[in-house]
């Protein structure tokens, strides 16, 4: 009895734990968003040389209803990267032409997003980005609040990581607004 035991047992054990382990990956890669990226892009470049500051509307504005407009179509990329602009310039000011760009229409937005907003919460970026403290300072910023230090990023990679509801939930109370379900749920 004790023998069958340890012949079933154990490898039935051992076999369960390498299951787990497979399907905890494989979870975790399906949860994971890997956005595609098929045009390469540097953020450091583009808030520092080309004068877009760190303002990050200048790319990721709003729509006139207030609504967030997200990543930028190719029309936006090429009002400063012009189809027919030169290919070298000797400022380094100068938004040089992007052949890659002309795979494209103006309305694509060839990059994929790391943000996938679940249907049962509400977020709004121009509600957050405007709400300001008592003494006129912004309370949040893209950078230090969700997207980390992109003004140093040479590329498209997250860099804050995942955004949880817990790290909804530690910023709300940080910056003293309400951490009422309703307030982001409907």
């Amino acid at each position: 009895m004790k023998r069958t035991i340890l012949f079933i047992g154990i490898p039935l054990i051992i076999a369960f734990y390498f299951a787990f382990i497979i399907s905890r990956n494989a979870c975790d890669y399906v949860m994971a968003n890997h956005p595609a990226k098929p045009i390469p892009f540097n953020h450091k470049a583009h808030l520092t040389k080309y004068g877009a500051g760190p303002d990050c509307t200048y790319c990721h504005g709003y729509y006139d209803n207030g609504r967030f407009k997200g990543l930028p179509t190719v029309a936006e990329c090429t009002s400063c990267h012009d189809r027919q602009g030169p290919d070298k310039s000797a400022d380094p000011t100068v938004p040089l032409r992007k052949p890659v760009l002309s795979r494209y229409k103006d309305s694509d937005k060839p990059w994929g997003s790391h943000a996938k907003q679940p249907p049962l919460a509400y977020f709004s970026h121009k509600v957050v980005m405007t709400a300001k403290f008592e003494d006129g300072r912004n309370k949040a910023m893209c950078a230090g609040s969700c997207h980390g230090d992109k003004a140093n990023s040479t590329d498209t990679s997250m860099l804050k990581g995942k955004m949880l509801m817990g790290r909804c939930e530690d910023c709300h109370a940080a910056l003293r607004i309400s951490n009422k379900c309703a307030v982001c749920h409907n």
